[in-house]
């Protein structure tokens, strides 16, 4: 699996857009749950201490990949990064077009970033996480990631490179895709625009 280079600490988090989740104080929250130091994180998913710090401060923010090796050091998964906050009761939740909450992860200042917009609540019993990634020309994973469950995507806009494995597929818009999430996988965009995916995992361990 790749790690994420010491140069990354220099990256710089950019402007937050609307409804953009600061998630250092949720990381840090995590950390200290798990009675583990800035050292021991650090160690634990192979980047400085001080990225860690800078990441708790919410000075920088990590590649995709790097913060789904944090959020499985801590015990939680990039879900639980979100707010809980959704319309309606009951059996039915509502989340509004231009009103649901995003994660934004980067290796480089503005540059290669992944937009994570959640679809559906995190709640204690459910199955499925759903978000849709929205990933800058250049921009991707950042390295490889694999975890329990199954996922699925559908491509809605722009190209991917998709890798599951020693497999690499090029999407296009109307593409769907399906594989074991055991299997080490990454994406990359290669076009000039933004790409669109929705991304569906169950159950939610990503």
């Amino acid at each position: 699996m790749a790690r994420e280079q010491k140069g990354a600490d220099a990256a710089s988090g950019g402007d937050d857009a609307g409804g953009d989740i600061k998630i250092g104080g949720r990381l840090r929250h995590a950390r200290l749950m798990k009675g583990m130091s800035l050292k021991d994180v650090a160690a634990g998913i192979g980047v400085s201490e001080s990225f860690i710090s800078k990441l708790e401060n919410d000075k920088v923010q990590p590649s995709l990949a790097v913060l789904h090796r944090l959020v499985a050091l801590l015990g939680i998964n990039v879900a639980a990064m979100f707010n809980n906050e959704t319309e309606g009761g009951g059996p039915l939740f509502v989340m509004r077009a231009g009103e649901r909450p995003t994660i934004t992860t980067r290796l480089r200042q503005k540059t290669d970033g992944v937009v994570l917009e959640r679809l559906i609540p995190q709640t204690k019993n459910a199955l499925l996480q759903v978000n849709i990634h929205q990933v800058v020309p250049g921009g991707g994973s950042h390295g490889l990631i694999s975890h329990v469950g199954e996922e699925m995507g559908y491509v809605l806009e722009g190209t991917l490179d998709l890798t599951v494995g020693d497999q690499v597929c090029r999407l296009y818009a109307g593409d769907s895709f399906f594989f074991p999430s055991e299997e080490l996988h990454g994406y990359t965009n290669p076009g000039d625009r933004v790409a669109r995916i929705l991304w569906v995992n169950t159950p939610p361990t990503f």
